[in-house]
C-alpha cells in the first residue's frame, strides 16, 4: 500500500533518546524508498528539558513539521511530554506513552502539585481513544539496561502496527545507530517492546 503521508511526534525529555529513536526510524523510512522530512525542537535538553522530534514520510511530503491535529502517533517517552504536545493529535492520533513521570525540580521545590498518570491517560482520552500506557522502563531493565527504554518504545510501535514499516528494516537500522557491544541489550529491549505491543493489540481484536 502505498503511503503519501505518515506523521510521527517524538517528545520525552533530554537524555531519554528521543533524537535518536527520530534517527533510526528516519534511517529504516529512506531504506524503504520514501521521501523523509524530521525537524526537531528541544530546550535544555541535557538537563532534562523538553525535547520533541518530528518525523514525516511517504511519496508526498514536502515540509519537516506535522501540522496540529494531524500526527498519525505521539510517541512520548515522558507521560507529561504527551499532554505538552496533545494538539498534533487527532481522534485517530496513537499515543503510545511511557508511563513514567520525570517531575521538573521546581515542583518539588515550591509545593505544586503535578499531574498523575491516571490524570495523564484521562486527558488523552479525550483527546483520542488510542491511549497506550508502556511499561517501557521496567522491559528497558529486564532487557538489561534502562537506557534502551528508546528501543523498547519502537518495539511497541512494531507490534501494535501503527508504523508502515517493516519490522526487520527498523531492527537493522537500530544495530546501525547504537554501539556493538550493546547489540544483545538493544535485540532483547526490541523483542519486548514487540510482544508488549502485540498484547496490545490482541487485546483490542477480543
Amino acid at each position: 500500500m502505498e503511503i503519501i503521508n505518515y506523521n510521527l511526534l517524538n517528545v520525552g525529555v533530554g537524555g531519554q533518546g528521543v533524537i535518536r529513536a527520530i534517527q533510526i526510524l528516519s534511517w529504516a523510512a529512506l531504506r524503504e524508498g520514501y521521501k523523509v522530512r524530521t525537524a526537531e525542537t528541544h530546550g535544555m535538553a541535557q538537563r532534562g528539558g523538553s525535547v520533541a522530534s518530528y518525523l514525516r514520510f511517504g511519496t508526498l511530503i514536502e515540509g519537516p513539521l506535522i501540522p496540529r491535529g494531524k500526527a498519525d502517533v505521539i510517541l512520548a517517552f515522558e507521560a507529561s511530554e504527551a499532554v505538552r504536545n496533545f494538539n498534533y493529535a487527532g481522534p485517530q492520533t496513537n499515543f503510545i506513552v511511557n508511563d513514567k513521570l520525570i517531575i521538573p525540580p521546581m515542583i518539588h521545590q515550591q509545593g505544586l502539585e503535578y499531574p498523575t498518570i491516571s490524570q495523564i491517560h484521562e486527558f488523552l482520552a479525550n483527546v483520542s481513544e488510542n491511549v497506550y500506557l508502556i511499561p517501557a522502563d521496567d522491559l528497558a531493565l529486564k532487557a538489561g539496561n534502562q537506557r534502551t527504554m528508546n528501543v523498547v518504545m519502537l518495539g511497541v510501535l512494531v507490534g501494535i502496527n501503527q508504523i508502515p514499516i517493516k519490522k526487520d528494516t527498523i531492527f537493522d537500522s537500530i544495530m546501525k545507530f547504537i554501539p556493538k557491544k550493546t547489540m544483545d541489550i538493544n535485540k532483547t529491549a526490541f523483542e519486548l517492546g514487540i510482544e508488549k505491543g502485540k498484547t496490545i493489540r490482541g487485546k483490542e481484536n477480543e
